[in-house]
């Protein structure tokens, strides 16, 4: 698998090089523009780098890919077509050089090169409430990164017994400050990277100017809330914090405290997803894929 990685993250460095690229290739359909269609699908496919078995692409992964596939015709610059004819059993074949635009979506390279050269890493995410009862979850915060890591692409995430076995509150407190003490922890639980974080929510009376009565503020029926979410990415093998990133909501509005502070709470979780996904994107740069 390593030489996979290797063949595709070496495509697509060549694929950042230049605007377009020219690719020979053969195409096959039931008709001349059929024929065509697969070969500028294929061409596509080179492109971008399908050096890896189809068997080692899983879940969001291979959809990456297929969005990449199902746009073809629109990175295709110019079709050349080199020879064509008619085989004995009604297929029709050519032999096409094709113009490909060489960074066909800099997003979904982005995403790819991030989950090769981090090896689609199994991740856990925990996120608690401060101030709560110990180990309480915030289910909607934890939601909302664990959504962002699978639409990057990541297809381990969120270990139901990784989960299980860090519910011990004391632990998480530990490695939340980074105790050096749980260096190895993941070997354990078989997980590579947790991602542990806090929410801590506040909400107040709103208020709205008194014109009427002489200046100053007065209260209304709705409450304002602000949140902050603050996080670790712990490799798990070593104890290292990784990656640490906090974000405030802006405050958000609500019938009451509790609505208020969810719906600061999930402004937080969406910042946060953001600085989330940059700090992973930014440790897959720091990663050297050796070719074994």
């Amino acid at each position: 698998m390593k030489k996979f990685l290797t063949a595709l993250l070496l495509s697509m460095s060549m694929v950042g090089s230049t605007s377009a690229q020219s690719v020979t290739i053969d195409g096959h359909g039931l008709d001349r523009d059929a024929a065509i269609l697969d070969a500028e699908k294929a061409a596509v496919e080179r492109v971008v780098g399908t050096m890896i078995d189809s068997q080692t692409l899983v879940g969001n992964y291979m959809l990456e890919l297929q969005k990449i596939y199902s746009m073809s015709q629109g990175f295709v610059h110019g079709v050349d077509v080199l020879s064509e004819s008619r085989s004995d059993d009604g297929v029709y074949n050519v032999l096409a050089r094709i113009e490909v635009e060489s960074e066909p979506d800099t997003d979904l390279i982005s995403r790819l090169t991030t989950i090769m050269r981090l090896n689609d890493p199994r991740i856990t995410v925990i996120i608690l409430k401060d101030g709560a009862e110990a180990g309480t979850h915030d289910e909607p915060a934890e939601s909302a990164l664990v959504d962002r890591l699978l639409t990057l692409g990541f297809s381990h995430v969120v270990d139901a017994d990784v989960v299980a076995n860090l519910e011990n509150a004391v632990l998480l407190e530990r490695i939340f400050n980074g105790e050096k003490g749980l260096v190895g922890v993941g070997s354990s639980y078989g997980a590579d990277y947790l991602v542990l974080g806090k929410t801590r929510a506040t909400a107040i009376r709103a208020q709205i100017p008194n014109y009427r009565g002489g200046g100053g503020y007065q209260d209304t029926n709705r409450f304002t809330g602000n949140a902050n979410l603050t996080a670790r990415i712990i490799k798990l093998s070593t104890g290292d914090i990784i990656g640490t990133f906090s974000v405030n909501a802006p405050p958000r509005i609500g019938l009451d405290v509790s609505t208020a502070q969810l719906n600061a709470v999930q402004a937080a979780a969406n910042a946060a997803a953001d600085e989330l996904e940059k700090k992973f994107k930014k440790l897959a740069m720091t990663v050297t894929i050796k070719n074994f």
